[in-house]
C-alpha cells in the first residue's frame, strides 16, 4: 500500500467517524410549531389573549424562556421561530433539539394544561398576548413543587 493510499484511507475514516459523531439536530430541518387553537372550555383570558397574539401576525420571533423553581437553576431557553417552525434553540452556549424549544404556541398549551391540572395558575400577559410571567402550582398541599416561567419575546 503507497503512502497516499494510507494518508487518504486515514482522512476518509476520520470524516466517516467525525460524521457520526455530530449530534443528529445539528443539522436537522426546521422543527414544525406545533398550533394552538382555543378550545371552547378554555379560560376566557387565556382564548383573549391568544386572539390578541394572533391578530399581530407575528410569524418570525425569539422568545426567551427562564424556568424558575425548587430544583437546580438553569439558563433561559431562546428559541428562534421563523415562519411557524422552530429554527434555532440554545441555552447559554449550548446548541439544544428543537423538541427542546419554546413557541407562543406551546406556551398557549402549557397555561392550558395547567389551568386543567393544577390548583393555582397565575398569568401576567402583555397588550400583545403574550405571557410573560407563568406561575403554576399543581398542589397547594404540597410545598415546593410550584413552578413558574418568565417569557421574553422579540421580533425578527
Amino acid at each position: 500500500m503507497t503512502s497516499l493510499m494510507r494518508v487518504s484511507l486515514v482522512a476518509l475514516l476520520a470524516l466517516t467517524i467525525g460524521a457520526g459523531a455530530a449530534p443528529s439536530y445539528a443539522a436537522a430541518d426546521p422543527h414544525p410549531v406545533q398550533s394552538f387553537v382555543p378550545g371552547v372550555d378554555d379560560e376566557v383570558t387565556l382564548a383573549r389573549a391568544w386572539q390578541r397574539w394572533e391578530e399581530k401576525g407575528i410569524d418570525d420571533y425569539v422568545v426567551t424562556v427562564r424556568r424558575s423553581c425548587y430544583c437546580l437553576p438553569e439558563k433561559p431557553v431562546r428559541t428562534v421561530i421563523r415562519g411557524d417552525r422552530t429554527v434555532r434553540v440554545t441555552q447559554g452556549d449550548r446548541r439544544l433539539a428543537a423538541e427542546r424549544g419554546w413557541s407562543m404556541d406551546e406556551l398557549f398549551t402549557v397555561i392550558r394544561d395547567a389551568q386543567g391540572e393544577a390548583d393555582t395558575v397565575r398569568v401576567d400577559y402583555t397588550r400583545r398576548g403574550v405571557p410573560k410571567a407563568i406561575a403554576i402550582d399543581r398542589s397547594t398541599m404540597i410545598a415546593d413543587e410550584e413552578i413558574s416561567y418568565t417569557v421574553s419575546l422579540s421580533r425578527l
